[in-house]
Order: C-alpha cells, then sequence, then structure tokens
C-alpha cells in the first residue's frame, strides 16, 4: 500500500485481530523503508512555530550543539510518550530524525499512519533482540539520524529527579556506528501526557512548562577502539547517561502537577 507520508509500508496481515502474544506490528513492518525528509520539514515547521506554543511553553537550550550538515544520534532521557515529538520538532531544520517507538502504539491505525510520517519504527520493548540495535546501527550507517532512549524505557517516577539506568544495547549501538551521540535533557512533558493518560494542555494553554536541552556530542573517542564487550558497552552508556545529567538544571524537582 501508499501510505499518507508517501512511503510504501508492507504490513503484510497485520491488523488489531493478530495474535498479540506471539505476533505484532514489529514482525510485519518493512524496515527497509526511505527516511521521508519532506513529511518531517513539514511538521517540524507546523510543530515548532504554532502547535508547541500554542498549547505549552517550552523552553529549548543548545541548538548549536546539534549537528546540520551530517547526521546524528539523539539520546535523551525518557519521561513521557511525549517526549519524541518535543525533542524532534525542535531540531528542524535538520536532517530528518528516525525514531523508535514502542511496538503497542503501532497497533493503532491511526498512529501507524502518523509513525510513517515520522519516521517511526517498532520495537518490541523489553525483548532485548539485539537486531534492532543492529538495524539501527545500519540506518545510522547509511547515513541516517537516529532518535533512540538510552534508558530503553520511560521513568515513570520523575520525581525522583534521576535518570534511569542505561541499557547495554544503548552503549552497543553507540559503539557500533561513527556518527556523534548528542545528549538532550527532557522536563515537563509528563505533566503534558502523564503515564497512562492523554495528552494535556493544563489548565489554561502555554500553563505547563517544558524544558529541551541538547547538549555538546559526547566524547567517545577513547572508548570506540575498544573491543566489543558488556564492559565496553557499560563504560559507554555511562558516559553517555553522566552527559545526560549533566544537562539537568540544579534544584529541585518542579512539580507542575497543580497545573493539569
Amino acid at each position: 500500500m501508499v501510505s499518507i507520508s508517501g512511503r510504501k509500508t508492507d504490513w503484510l496481515d497485520y491488523n488489531s485481530n493478530t495474535n498479540r502474544n506471539s505476533n505484532g506490528p514489529a514482525d510485519h513492518f518493512n524496515y527497509n523503508y526511505k527516511t521521508n525528509q519532506f513529511f518531517f520539514n513539514i511538521i517540524g515547521r507546523f510543530g515548532k512555530h504554532l502547535l508547541q506554543n500554542l498549547f505549552w511553553k517550552v523552553k529549548v537550550e543548545g541548538l548549536e550543539n546539534v549537528p546540520r550538515e551530517r547526521n546524528f544520534v539523539l539520546m535523551p532521557n525518557h519521561i513521557s510518550h511525549a517526549d519524541s515529538f518535543f525533542a524532534v520538532i525542535n531540531l528542524y531544520p535538520c536532517k530528518a530524525v528516525n525514531a523508535i517507538a514502542d511496538e503497542k502504539l503501532f497497533r493503532s491505525p491511526l498512529f501507524r499512519k502518523f509513525a510513517e510520517a515520522f519516521n517511526a519504527f517498532p520495537v518490541r520493548k523489553g525483548s532485548k533482540n539485539l537486531n534492532i540495535v543492529k538495524y539501527a546501527a545500519k540506518r545510522i550507517n547509511s547515513g541516517d539520524s537516529l532518535l533512540w532512549y538510552p534508558e530503553g524505557k520511560r521513568h515513570k517516577n520523575p520525581a525522583e529527579n534521576h535518570t534511569n539506568p542505561g541499557k547495554l544495547g544503548s552503549g552497543l549501538l553507540a559503539h557500533s556506528i561513527d556518527a556523534p551521540i548528542v545528549p538532550c535533557y527532557i522536563a515537563g512533558t509528563e505533566f503534558v501526557m502523564p503515564v497512562g493518560e492523554s495528552i494535556k494542555i493544563g489548565k489554561t494553554p502555554r500553563s505547563i512548562n517544558v524544558l529541551i536541552k541538547y547538549g555538546k556530542p559526547v566524547d567517545l573517542d577513547d572508548l570506540r577502539n575498544l573491543p566489543t564487550s558488556p564492559e565496553t558497552s557499560q563504560k559507554i552508556v555511562d558516559r553517555i547517561m553522566d552527559s545526560i545529567e549533566d544537562l539537568r538544571p540544579n534544584g529541585p524537582y518542579v512539580d507542575q502537577s497543580h497545573k493539569i
């Protein structure tokens, strides 16, 4: 079939009635798709200059740290399903960014349509399948940019004011590519889309504050030549997570629950 994004995607026989225990979107997705720059530009311009500023008060820092002329991997902390929207649209204009998304989101036909426009592909959470790491590395080494959450899952209690430990697969991915790793710190999106809830705009528009902070590419030069091993992957992902934490503002956690 031909999608609204113009990208040919073969979902084979997947539908909402497919056996959810043994089969799912990740088994039916055509991973050999072509990145869609056109729709990325449209979504980036609309989302960045109109949508987010209409409903939320967004502060963006460090855009000068994001490469404009080459591909990169953006690695943010993860506290909400809204993270990808804010982290990616504020990069515009740049090379289109591919993104991973929890497979269960792709069960919705509407989400699948929008995912195609967002250059998103499904990953089965908790599967510990290294094929997705190899696939992501292949896309990056062929020139694509990618959004990748090094924690592997959302932090369901951001009030703890620290990230989850990074996953070994994230360190392995960083070790397998030659593109820069750009750390990113996100705050406030847990009130835009709390865990298990729909999108919120607050009691009044622009009452919820969101911070998106991009850091300088992580220096991994001393680690890239180490042999591939769990120990190497751990050192790399620890450094990435430290770089994200370095972007966290000083001070206590800011609770905005009274605004929603």
